[in-house]
């Protein structure tokens, strides 16, 4: 009877997203104000949750998940009902709005896997009518074809693991977690089929290519698509905790997959040009790492990756327009000097060393602001642009000092922690990293030379990783230039 309230509400507020869907009349003032009012409302029904009893562990992370998704849908819709005005179909894209956040709403608080699974699914087809809103672009077309592949094998993976785990003797159901019997066979292939069905559901290659091709739908679809549709693979495994924790082999898996997915996206973001394509491609790269995070056992700090990418990848998208323009203001003053790949490395190890100074110094107070040490090479190496001037060196210091406070939060809000990967791995990983770090420091410092001249074919092709999969369809993919055009400057490591 306590688990009431927190079934309860849920549907409550999946059924308030579907008020636009099932909103009667032609007036269409009406149904915008109807879409608003059901973002404001469910809001309202999530209040109670925060002082209701945790009945699980990563009740509280879906709890900061769904507040996130009621606030990104109430700020995207605000903005499409600007940015829509004048366009035929505006009812249909309501329904499909509200429809896809109903289920993501399921798919987030649902406290049993079966559910959850068809909740995806549900995202998939909704998702569908959004990307061929406007259906005479044949390039539109071609993208929800390469998304409806991909999330159908995705599925396909998904049930057999939930049939895998139910032969574990495991329940499907959530509330409470239960353990998994890790000493069978059928757990450790449930959780293989699990974190591959995860990996392509999160656009990870090779099965990224409909991620990037997606630029024909509307700027409001793009961004809740990367911002809250694709990060539904981390809420996923982080309810499936016990299934990973008795399936070491999946742990690694994500790691091994999502780690070179990052790298290898990191690199192609740096071909391109148009900032929508490198919107995608940091997708991509964030989602690796956001695996890695998960297959390490570090659900804090993929929680906290997934709830900062969403927020990011919210404003960068409906902010595209300015991106623009400050690019375009950029050029016109003349790119900045990245300087040699020396100085890159220089500053990358000293802010690996500036942060982890903060986290001995941190931990004398709250012990939970720990950090792995692949983690602290690779934030820190991420880090190290910043290192320009006092005014870098400050900021630096501020957003390290406020990560390791959030993780602290957000590691007390969600006490769930799995085994550590064999060290081989992590050496790996580490070695992976690394290498790219100095990689991309060469070519920023040298984009004229001779390793960019022969890296920028394969970089610009995306490495032809998804080449196999678009035969499945047609393949209206450009030759690559013969001479490379690598950026002079970049924000980040990962963008």
């Amino acid at each position: 009877m306590s688990l009431a309230l927190p079934d309860a509400l849920p549907f409550a507020i999946s059924l308030a997203w579907l008020l636009p869907a099932v909103w009667p009349g032609r007036a269409l003032s009406r149904h915008w104000q109807v879409a608003e009012i059901a973002a404001l409302l469910g809001g309202l029904l999530l209040i109670p949750l925060i002082f209701w009893p945790t009945p699980a562990p990563w009740f509280a992370a879906a709890w900061l998940m769904q507040a996130l998704i009621q606030l990104l849908g109430w700020m995207v819709l605000r903005y499409s009902r600007r940015y829509m005005q004048g366009e035929p179909g505006q009812v249909r894209f309501l329904r499909a709005i509200g429809g896809l956040l109903a289920a993501v709403t399921v798919v987030v608080q649902a406290s049993h896997l079966f559910v959850m699974a068809l909740a995806w699914i549900a995202c998939s087809l909704a998702l569908q009518t959004l990307l061929t809103f406007y259906p005479a672009r044949p390039a539109a077309q071609l993208a929800a074809r390469r998304e409806w592949r991909a999330s159908r094998l995705a599925e396909l993976l998904l049930l057999g693991a939930l049939l895998l785990w139910t032969l574990t003797g495991s329940s499907l159901g959530l509330l409470p977690a239960d353990r998994v019997d890790g000493g069978q066979g059928y757990a450790v292939a449930a959780g293989l089929l699990l974190a591959a069905a995860v990996a392509i559901k999160t656009a990870q290659l090779p099965f990224h290519g409909w991620l990037t091709q997606v630029m024909e739908a509307p700027t409001p679809v793009s961004a809740l698509l990367h911002a809250g549709v694709v990060n539904l693979g981390g809420m996923v495994l982080i309810k499936a905790a016990p299934l990973l924790q008795a399936a070491p082999q999946a742990s690694i898996l994500l790691m091994l997959w999502g780690g070179a997915s990052a790298l290898l996206s990191c690199v192609v973001m740096l071909t391109r040009i148009s900032i929508k394509l490198r919107l995608a491609w940091s997708t991509c790269a964030q989602m690796g790492f956001m695996l890695l995070e998960i297959g390490m056992g570090w659900y804090s700090l993929a929680l906290l990756h997934l709830l900062a990418h969403s927020f990011y990848k919210a404003h960068a998208f409906l902010q595209a327009g300015e991106t623009v323009r400050d690019s375009a203001a950029r050029r016109l003053h003349g790119p900045d000097n990245a300087g040699s790949a020396s100085a890159q490395v220089v500053r990358g190890v000293l802010a690996v060393l500036l942060l982890g100074a903060s986290q001995w110094l941190w931990q004398h107070w709250i012990p939970a602001v720990a950090l792995p040490p692949l983690f602290c090479l690779v934030l820190g190496l991420g880090m190290g642009v910043l290192l320009r001037g006092w005014a870098g060196w400050l900021i630096a210091l501020a957003l390290i000092q406020s990560y390791l406070l959030l993780h602290a939060l957000v590691a007390h809000l969600l006490p769930l922690h799995g085994p550590m990967p064999p060290e081989w791995a992590q050496g790996v990983l580490a070695a992976m990293f690394l290498a790219a770090f100095l990689l991309q420091g060469r070519l920023l410092s040298h984009p004229q030379g001779a390793l960019a001249r022969r890296l920028y074919p394969y970089a610009f092709s995306g490495f032809y990783l998804d080449e196999w999969w678009s035969m499945l369809g047609r393949r209206p993919h450009p030759a690559a230039p013969l001479a490379p055009t690598w950026p002079q400057r970049q924000e980040s490591h990962c963008d």
